[in-house]
């Protein structure tokens, strides 16, 4: 097991805002390795010298250790294989170190190994206090529903329940939970019983993040504390250098950006704000260049809220809802891009990317902006001509390729076999010109940008199969350019961040199954080791 090092998280000490920040850099040099430096310039390097946190030489172990006099320290990397250091484009950080604090219900089949896991969590719990679990999904139970309130009253009857679902859209509460919130029955999301009227457990999207956002408020401050360090630690095991952070907008008063900017210095990775709120003022008072992130302008297809053009496949009565008009989102749209504002927002499915290739149409058309970098994030369900357009418009994607084989029988039974074919289509991408950035969506899956570069490159659709080539620059350099950093990051390169992952094989020349057991040896940020075996 290895070990991540950086400073404790433990405090909460007021501290002036600062929108992007790294790990202080230092001074190593990495030699007798084979570093893949994803320059045509110089495609491989032995060593690597880095002060200061920046990259001073790349070239042969002999030039290096001489440049570098014996004045930092050197790892013999033993022959083994180095890349950029990965940069995840869509992590909810404070959520996911929240996540793992939860009752882990992934492997859960059926209702009774909840009620199981959550008894056995509330009898830890003081009575009366939040219960929380996560990670279930109605599409692997055998009762193929969602636990109702009677059930969780049955495991937990004196305390305050919520279970998020694996879709992060969705959750299930207790009669305590529904109670505690005050649930009008009538609110559209809330499930309700038929014999009662009453809201039988089950929320869905803006109501289920509303439910969330008060619940979230019952956080202990060991809790709060615990979130940052837990996710840094996951992030570095993972060969992460980077991570856009997509902190705000679903907890009340949004304690997990208050966090994120007080420690934000003492994190293990560079990091790059995304504040998920749509109020363009708050985001300028920030000084933040940057507006959104999972600013959701639709669902998720696993709650059946994904917005399509055809009704869904085993839920005929609906082809998901519509969250904004086109006349609201173009106004938004063209507010922030008139202030010179990267935009950012949460679009899955082809009715919703369609309206957001719209908006930004009419905003470009309005005033053009040769590199706005807007983005669409997900983007997992479009239209071939809608992959073109944003191609046109210069619209980037944050993709999570991991979501193809995690989800795949999910993508089945909701869209059919015949419109599933066309999801993640990451060769459309490329061979559109669409700017894409490799992400995780942690917590939906870990981050392990591995994992994703595997899952991209083993598509389930052939035809959608990309190179571990094209794979490793989603999760690098296509993942600095739609965050404004491709002079920072994303490339071994004189002058740049001195990010490097050491893995244990060579991710371009294995057989393309085994991409995924390829491990994470060592992490690099700035020149700091972060993590090692």
């Amino acid at each position: 097991m290895g070990e991540g090092v950086w400073p404790d998280v433990t405090s909460f000490e007021t501290k002036a805002p600062c929108p992007e920040k790294s790990p202080k850099g230092e001074d190593i040099v990495l030699f007798n390795g084979r570093l893949h430096t994803l320059e045509r310039s110089q495609p491989i390097a032995e060593a690597v010298v880095i002060r200061g946190g920046r990259i001073a030489f790349l070239g042969s172990s002999d030039e290096a250790l001489r440049v570098n006099g014996g004045n930092s320290a050197a790892v013999d990397l033993k022959g083994r294989n180095a890349f950029p250091g990965f940069i995840d484009s869509h992590v909810h950080y404070w959520r996911s170190g929240l996540m793992e604090q939860m009752v882990d219900l992934r492997g859960a089949r059926t209702i009774i190994e909840i009620q199981h896991a959550i008894r056995r969590q509330a009898a830890a719990v003081p009575r009366g206090q939040l219960v929380m679990g996560r990670g279930w999904s109605d599409t692997v139970l055998e009762e193929r529903r969602y636990p109702s309130r009677h059930d969780l009253d049955d495991a937990a009857p004196e305390h305050i329940v919520y279970l998020l679902h694996l879709n992060g859209h969705s959750c299930a509460l207790n009669s305590r939970a529904a109670d505690w919130l005050k649930l009008d029955p009538n609110t559209p999301g809330v499930e309700r019983e038929i014999e009662t009227g009453m809201p039988a457990g089950p929320l869905r999207e803006k109501i289920a993040f509303s439910a969330q956002s008060k619940l979230m408020t019952l956080l202990t401050p060991d809790v709060r504390r615990n979130c940052l360090s837990i996710i840094s630690q996951q992030a570095v095991e993972g060969g992460v250098t980077t991570v856009h952070c997509l902190e705000g907008g679903r907890i009340s008063g949004d304690p997990d950006v208050d966090d994120f900017l007080a420690h934000q210095d003492q994190l293990p990775v560079s990091t790059i704000l995304y504040y998920q709120i749509m109020d363009l003022e708050r985001i300028r008072g920030l000084g933040l260049a940057r507006i959104g992130g999972c600013v959701l302008i639709d669902g998720s297809p696993a709650a059946h809220t994904g917005a399509l053009y055809e009704p869904y496949a085993d839920k005929p009565e609906t082809s998901g809802p519509e969250y904004f008009t086109q006349k609201d989102l173009n106004e938004w749209v063209l507010g922030c891009h008139k202030a010179g504002m990267q935009i950012v927002v949460h679009a899955t499915c082809e009715r919703a990317i369609g309206q957001m290739l719209t908006a930004f149409e009419n905003a470009l058309r309005t005033i053009p902006r040769s590199n706005h970098r807007h983005r669409i994030d997900h983007f997992y369900f479009p239209r071939q001509e809608q992959v073109w357009k944003a191609a046109q418009l210069g619209v980037g994607a944050g993709v999570q390729p991991y979501f193809a084989e995690a989800f795949h029988d999910m993508y089945e039974r909701r869209l059919g076999p015949e419109r599933a074919a066309r999801i993640h289509p990451y060769r459309w991408f490329l061979d559109a010109g669409v700017a894409a950035g490799g992400g995780s969506d942690s917590f939906v899956t870990p981050i392990r940008p591995i994992w994703g570069i595997h899952a991209a490159v083993n598509h389930f659709n052939y035809g959608q199969r990309i190179s571990a080539l094209e794979a490793l620059r989603m999760f690098t350099c296509g993942s600095a350019y739609i965050g404004f950093e491709e002079h920072e990051a994303g490339t071994l390169k004189i002058g740049k961040r001195g990010d490097v992952v050491v893995v244990t094989d060579d991710i371009l020349k294995v057989a393309p199954e085994t991409i995924k057991s390829i491990q994470v040896e060592m992490t690099v940020s700035r020149g700091r080791i972060t993590y090692q075996v």
